[in-house]
């Protein structure tokens, strides 16, 4: 009965249009605040990494975006995807793309993307990193490891590995090289390159990705021998002067080697090197002046004086030494010329003869010169003697014998000799080598008298005629 009356004044309220009208009213406002407020959102937004809380009233991601004012281009990188509907509570990732150059292959590619990893930026342009290749970021070296900032504009550049291929003597290598130059490569190959060497390309020569090809004579150890020390040096040359010349010791001037320098290596690889040097030396040496005789008529017989002392001249030789190794090998004149001449000696000899006496054991004599002399003896029995004399008389005691100078001017001449008695001079005999005043006694073998002292050696008077003289003994 309670329900029923409820229900019936209701039913009269709902019945009366007023009232129905402003119901109406509210329930539409209601509805229409209800819908609004399931429009708003709150939204946790991820760009490039870096989080924060937005609201929005955006029905779709997109629409957050853009509310926002983040780029929303197809090269940038977003989840949910742009069409996604919006929900309350939502997380939006947003990786924002780069412009990219890349140069690789003889191209230059331009593109933009979000990709942050360098080897999927190149995936992306359609290019591939291969063993050996190498990638350089905005001119550095690419370690692997990484990943490229947002908001930046990057260069890649792909540098490829240059095929190798090395021809030797002992056969040929490939391989792929990463290194910059030819030099670079070949030591990462482990191939010492010798200066001798040769290469068909410059060391230098730059490494671009485009396969070379290499030809390497190699140098062969040769020993070579210098003056004070051996070394051993590699050459390619085909003979000796070349391989001197590309080890840094060439032949110079009067230079030579052993084997020459115009023939092939020895088998041995043995080469000695000469070292000539050759010096000129100016030489001066005084020339001895000679002595002159002539007449002094106020000097008595066998007395000498000098009446100009003379004077030595000057002689200058131009003489070329050689010397090899720092050794003198040869000396030769090449010229010698007199820069003075010399002024003889003039000596004046006695031409006064005076007639003289003594007294000997043998009773008086008389002489017009006295003279001291070595005297030896001699015998027919001694090495070269004969019986006879030059002057064909018998060797007797009596007979003595003078240097040939002497004889020829005093053949026959008596002289008087103490101890020994009167003689001539009649033989010819050779001297002793110590003075050229000498006599030689004669004897018979069986009455022999070995002689070895001075003598004093008077020649009797009467004097000869003046041009039989001999002034000066020598």
């Amino acid at each position: 009965m309670l329900i029923h009356q409820k229900a019936m004044k209701i039913r009269s309220l709902l019945e009366n249009p007023l009232l129905y009208k402003l119901s109406a009213g509210l329930l539409a406002a209601l509805g229409l605040f209800l819908v609004t407020l399931s429009l708003h959102k709150q939204v946790t937004l991820i760009v490039n990494g870096e989080k924060q809380q937005i609201s929005t009233w955006a029905l779709t991601v997109e629409g957050a975006l853009k509310e926002q004012e983040l780029p929303v281009t197809p090269e940038e990188l977003v989840s949910p995807p742009l069409e996604s509907l919006l929900r309350d509570g939502e997380t939006i990732y947003l990786a924002t793309s780069n412009l990219i150059e890349i140069q690789a292959d003889g191209k230059t590619i331009s593109i933009r993307t979000a990709e942050r990893r360098p080897e999927n930026v190149l995936l992306k342009a359609g290019l591939l990193l291969f063993p050996k290749d190498r990638l350089l970021i905005n001119g550095s070296p690419y370690r692997g490891n990484l990943q490229l900032a947002p908001g930046r504009e990057y260069q890649l550049q792909v540098l490829r590995g240059t095929p190798v291929t090395l021809i030797t003597e002992a056969g040929r290598l490939e391989f792929t090289s990463a290194e910059d130059t030819l030099a670079d490569a070949l030591a990462e190959q482990g191939i010492e390159i010798f200066k001798a060497d040769q290469l068909s390309r410059p060391l230098d020569t730059p490494l671009n990705g485009s396969a070379i090809t290499v030809e390497l004579i190699r140098a062969e150890p040769l020993q070579v021998h210098l003056a004070d020390r051996t070394i051993t040096i590699r050459t390619s040359a085909e003979t000796i002067g070349a391989a001197l010349a590309q080890g840094g010791i060439p032949l110079q001037g009067l230079d030579y080697s052993i084997p020459a320098e115009d023939q092939s290596l020895p088998e041995d690889r043995q080469v000695q090197v000469i070292r000539v040097r050759e010096e000129v030396l100016l030489n001066q040496e005084k020339i001895q002046f000679s002595s002159e005789y002539q007449p002094a008529d106020d000097l008595e017989l066998d007395q000498l004086a000098i009446l100009n002392g003379g004077e030595y001249g000057l002689s200058a030789q131009r003489i070329r030494i050689t010397y090899e190794n720092g050794r003198e090998v040869a000396r030769e004149l090449e010229k010698e010329w007199v820069l003075k001449e010399p002024s003889p000696r003039i000596i004046g000899y006695g031409t006064q003869i005076k007639i003289r006496t003594a007294n000997t054991p043998d009773g008086q004599i008389t002489y017009w010169r006295k003279i001291t002399a070595y005297a030896t003896s001699y015998n027919e029995n001694c090495e070269g003697c004969k019986t006879y004399t030059a002057s064909g008389a018998d060797l007797r005691q009596g007979v003595i014998a003078v240097r040939l100078e002497w004889y020829r001017y005093m053949k026959g001449m008596r002289v008087y000799i103490p101890g020994y008695g009167f003689a001539s001079i009649e033989d010819v005999g050779g001297g002793v080598p110590w003075s050229n005043n000498w006599v030689d006694l004669g004897y018979k073998a069986k009455n022999y008298v070995p002689w070895s002292q001075n003598v004093e050696v008077y020649f009797l008077a009467p004097a000869p005629p003046p041009e039989n003289i001999m002034y000066v003994l020598y």
